[in-house]
């Protein structure tokens, strides 16, 4: 059973519940003041967003020679205890040498995926290390442009992880209560993007957007199903986390890639839409409200991000909103709340006929790159103050 049907109103992994960027059970209504700071804490450096459930906030962060994780109280801040680990990532393209992978919560444990490709699970409890592998080095993966970035997936009793490992260790799965190897597969590198489960005429497979393609895997023994193209050669990467409604899976990049729509149903892949000027996310992953895609389409890098909205169904736009800029995304019942990388928060409606903004907001003055959380109610945002000083911000919409 994929962990996070059970976890339903809270935040215990990358992108939430399902890994879709939605808020299950909240509401949130437009606010007409400026969103109540209900506390903040200093940390390291890194890209990780945090993960939250049963009252505990997981911070993954980088101190000095350290790579920290912090349990904190979801009521205050205040720190229950800290996992410590070697922080072996001397850096790449971007100057940050912090980890970038969203902690992963499974009842009683914590998996955490470092910058340089270590992968340590700790005990919910206390803290306490539990086991630990080092597989970027010992499956002897490149550390590419920026390190690890693949949130690792818990799935059944195993947790699936793009290494981009040789020899064949693309993907491996572990045991995820020891640790132990089960199977690697695939000759290919490991991209920005996190795998995703899905079921496909009732079995679970892992969909896991990789350096060149996307492949659909039995997590039983790594059994490749099929697989297809996406991404290209030279300075690019995929980054954003592929959608899955039934057999429909959805994913998109930048550099010139663009998007593809595809129906798994016969087990080979049938394309329904797909276009490199509809949305290519740089690293984005857009959310589905109903019948409606919301994506950022367009570069950081360039400034060039927009928003746009387009049906599910077939790619049609619905509208974009030019100079948008670079945001992530949650969905919240009928609304979107953006979170600018620049420190602004956007809520709008999800409506396919325009756009519609509802509320904005101004965060402390910062940046604003890793991926935010939303659990009962509060806004978990981390803002970078200096290269190796970021700051968690909880807020009440």
């Amino acid at each position: 059973m994929f962990l996070a049907q059970t976890c339903v109103a809270e935040w215990p992994q990358i992108l939430g519940s399902n890994r879709d960027g939605h808020a299950i059970g909240k509401k949130l209504d437009p606010w007409t003041s400026p969103p109540a700071v209900k506390w903040r804490v200093r940390c390291g450096a890194g890209y990780a967003g945090v993960a939250v459930a049963g009252g505990n906030v997981l911070l993954w962060h980088r101190e000095d020679d350290k790579e920290c994780l912090d349990c904190l109280s979801s009521d205050d801040g205040s720190r229950k205890w800290r996992a410590v680990f070697p922080a072996v990532y001397r850096g790449g393209v971007d100057p940050d040498l912090g980890p970038r992978c969203v902690p992963v919560i499974d009842g009683e444990q914590v998996y955490v995926y470092g910058a340089a490709g270590d992968l340590q699970a700790v005990g919910l409890a206390n803290g306490k290390t539990i086991w630990s592998r080092p597989l970027r080095s010992q499956y002897e993966a490149d550390e590419g442009y920026f390190g690890a970035g693949s949130t690792p997936l818990v799935i059944g009793d195993q947790l699936v992880v793009a290494v981009g490992g040789e020899p064949n260790a693309g993907l491996i799965a572990l045991n995820k209560g020891n640790g132990e190897t089960r199977w690697t597969a695939l000759e290919q590198e490991a991209a920005y993007s996190s795998p995703v489960p899905i079921t496909l005429k009732n079995k679970t497979y892992v969909a896991a957007v990789m350096r060149l393609k996307t492949v659909i895997v039995d997590p039983t023994d790594g059994t490749v199903l099929t697989e297809f193209e996406f991404g290209r050669r030279g300075p690019t990467v995929n980054a954003a986390t592929p959608l899955v409604d039934g057999s429909n899976l959805f994913v998109t990049a930048a550099y010139g890639v663009g998007c593809r729509m595809l129906d798994l149903a016969g087990g080979k892949p049938t394309d329904r839409w797909g276009q490199t000027d509809v949305i290519s996310s740089q690293y984005v992953t857009p959310v589905r409200c109903g019948q409606w895609l919301f994506a950022i389409t367009g570069r950081e890098d360039y400034g060039n991000g927009e928003l746009l909205c387009a049906r599910w169904a077939d790619g049609k736009e619905g509208w974009r909103q030019p100079e948008f800029g670079t945001a992530h995304l949650i969905a919240v019942g009928d609304r979107v709340l953006a979170q600018k990388i620049s420190g602004e928060l956007k809520l709008f409606a999800a409506d396919g006929s325009s756009y519609q903004e509802l509320a904005s907001a101004t965060l402390p003055t910062g940046k604003y790159r890793a991926l935010p959380a939303f659990s009962e109610g509060v806004l978990y945002c981390r803002r970078i103050i200096t290269p190796s000083q970021n700051e968690l911000i909880a807020i009440r919409p």
